[in-house]
């Protein structure tokens, strides 16, 4: 009876990890792919204005990466990367290459999705550094904040079907 028990309680406990892993990757990719689409915007852009044919080619080559989360989906991420990030590539492509060798560990995910994260936001921080000259921080920090809340709103739209 206790071994029944026992046996009860692993093959609960494995069931649970398991569940728990495959809410892990659908999170993920969601997340992923909302980046994708807000970096698509941004990279599409300049200021309130998209080029929705850049957009366009953007969106299409990372709906066409699937599941970042294999070697397969992660060699077509990248050279959606290459072509239309190339900055995240030279910052955070090792990173990003060595995730199959831990076996896309999300911890691992997570420090590549931080990394292209970061250089995108040090991307638009050039931009708004640049169109307000340097001199007025302040100015440079609204901007930023401005190009991330554009970026997401769009997402948002994307997403959910709105445009």
């Amino acid at each position: 009876m206790k071994l029944a028990i026992n046996l009860l309680v692993v093959l609960l406990g494995a069931t649970s990890a398991q569940i728990q892993t495959v809410m892990d990757r659908v999170e993920s990719g969601m997340a992923i792919w909302g980046t994708t689409i807000a970096h698509c915007r941004e990279n599409s852009g300049d200021g309130a204005e998209v080029d929705k044919k850049k957009f366009k080619d953007c969106k299409k080559c990372f709906s066409g990466v699937g599941d970042w989360l294999n070697e397969g989906g992660l060699a077509r991420g990248m050279a959606c990367l290459e072509k239309f990030e190339p900055k995240t590539i030279e910052s955070c492509g090792e990173i990003m290459k060595k995730l199959p060798e831990v076996d896309f560990v999300q911890s691992e995910v997570n420090k590549a999705l931080v990394c292209w994260e970061n250089v995108h936001h040090k991307s638009i921080g050039e931009k708004c550094l640049k169109a307000t000259g340097g001199k007025d921080m302040v100015l440079a920090s609204l901007c930023v904040m401005n190009h991330l809340r554009q970026d997401h709103h769009y997402a948002e739209q994307i997403i959910l079907g709105e445009d």
